[in-house]
């Protein structure tokens, strides 16, 4: 009688799957929230500024978070926490990032692309770069949340999207209304918190990649 080779198809390796680093959120979340507040109370009574401006302490953060997140996807994947293509992808999409956000790649595009290409006429066009954030970024936490290992880690992750398309749906608010002008005034204070929602969102899927464990 042959015997065959039983064919695994989870992904994780059976039995117990190694724990996670359950401190590294609360930790990370807490510095952020410190970091932010600070600010505001920094530049109070115009607690406004910490958080609007290109040059702003939130938009340092922002930048140095997604750094952040490039470097830490390279040591997961060095480590073998991630599948490599799976960190490789990361870690050019985290750089991507980092450098647009660092030298308002986006911007550009958005204000100045109608001086290369008469189809900038279009809204949906200037706000290509954005509108890819989020349709990429669903797919690539898609295939992020299948190389997690842990429940309360995927959940980090996807509240990061949450928080990250929220920050998109500010930034796009005035052109869609624009359009539709049946459609409310932004709130002020979401306009003004806007950096702060990316660096949330930033952080919360920092904290879920630091929580993965190592192989074991």
């Amino acid at each position: 009688m042959s015997h065959h080779p039983i064919l695994q198809l989870s992904d994780n390796p059976p039995g117990p799957r190694p724990a996670p680093h359950r401190w590294v959120a609360p930790a990370l979340l807490g510095a952020v929230a410190g970091f932010l507040l600070f600010s505001a109370w920094i530049f109070a009574p115009g607690w406004e500024r910490a958080f609007r401006s290109d040059n702003s302490p939130a938009s340092w953060l922002s930048s140095a978070l997604l750094l952040t997140l490039c470097i830490t996807a390279l040591h997961l994947t060095a480590e073998r926490c991630l599948p490599w293509r799976l960190g490789a992808w990361l870690v050019l999409a985290f750089g991507a990032l980092a450098l647009d956000e660092q030298f308002m790649l986006h911007e550009m595009w958005k204000f100045r692309c109608h001086e290369w290409i008469d189809a900038c006429r279009w809204s949906a066009v200037r706000e290509a770069p954005m509108l890819a954030v989020a349709l990429v970024g669903l797919v690539t936490l898609a295939w992020l949340h299948r190389a997690l290992s842990h429940r309360r880690t995927r959940c980090l992750l996807w509240a990061g999207f949450a928080v990250g398309l929220a920050a998109i749906a500010v930034d796009q608010w005035p052109e869609v209304q624009s359009q539709w002008l049946w459609l409310p005034q932004l709130p002020p204070l979401l306009a003004t918190l806007e950096e702060a929602l990316e660096v949330v969102a930033e952080a919360l899927v920092l904290a879920a990649l630091l929580r993965q464990p190592g192989v074991r």
